[in-house]
């Protein structure tokens, strides 16, 4: 998975910027003092999910009424917390780590808005990608067979495309809060598990629901990532299912 970041990093890279090249022929009013590029932090992974997400974004004026942006950063979701759940003893965690790309092409509303972009209301297409991988150290309290450690490991993949409505506020030309209220899209979703250790894993079923329990109730949408609600170890899980995107950022005008 990770030989396929850098091609997918170049492609949204190459994606977002072709508009950039496409437009021509608009004239901005006053184009000494029009400002077109904002830059900005992305709050919302930061707030629900984890302090060290910091994703940046840049986003650019191409016309009066339109813009395309991109975000990039780290990503971190919740992993398994430590902590006793019945027979399982959840310890360290550790390999954890992801990163967070996205791209979308604006449109500002012309009649609805007062000012022009990136100030007003605005729909958009957007595409995302998440990567996020992390091992868990687990023992195993009172077994009825077993006693011993083993190690649980994931990595997660999420791909989506789809269309968002949202809403830019540009406060004395230069402060930008900006909104994304809706974004449904559709996802595709690749998790992979993996169980290793010295035990013997004839009740390796019984131990995988468990940690599937406490996943589905940290992870937001982890059930959409796994086949008839359970987890496998050998292959991959992949599914195609409905995603949403909403984000509070706050940037700076220039």
């Amino acid at each position: 998975m990770k030989k396929l970041i850098f091609p997918l990093l170049v492609g949204f890279i190459l994606c977002a910027c072709q508009p950039l090249f496409a437009q021509k022929g608009y004239s901005f009013p006053d184009t000494v003092k029009y400002k077109k590029n904002v830059i900005r932090w992305n709050l919302t992974p930061f707030i629900l999910w984890s302090k060290k997400n910091i994703n940046l974004g840049y986003e650019r004026v191409l016309s009066p009424y339109r813009s395309f942006s991109v975000n990039a950063g780290y990503f971190e979701l919740p992993s398994l917390v430590q902590g006793v759940y019945d027979s399982l003893n959840i310890e360290r965690s550790g390999n954890k780590g992801g990163l967070s790309i996205s791209g979308d092409y604006r449109f500002y509303f012309k009649k609805r808005n007062k000012n022009r972009a990136p100030d007003g209301l605005y729909w958009g297409v957007y595409g995302a990608y998440q990567y996020y991988q992390f091992e868990n150290t687990v023992q195993v309290l009172n077994g009825p067979t077993i006693s011993g450690d083993f190690t649980f490991g994931s990595n997660i993949n999420i791909l989506s495309g789809g269309v968002e409505l949202g809403y830019q506020f540009i406060i004395k030309e230069r402060l930008s809060i900006d909104f994304v209220f809706i974004g449904p899209s559709v996802s595709v979703y690749t998790a992979k598990f993996t169980l290793s250790g010295d035990l013997d894993f004839d009740e390796e079923n019984e131990y995988l629901q468990a940690i599937y329990d406490i996943l589905k109730n940290t992870i937001p949408g982890f059930e959409q990532m796994v086949q008839d609600s359970e987890l496998i170890t050998k292959g991959a899980n992949m599914r195609m299912g409905l995603g949403m995107r909403y984000l509070v950022q706050i940037g700076y005008r220039f």
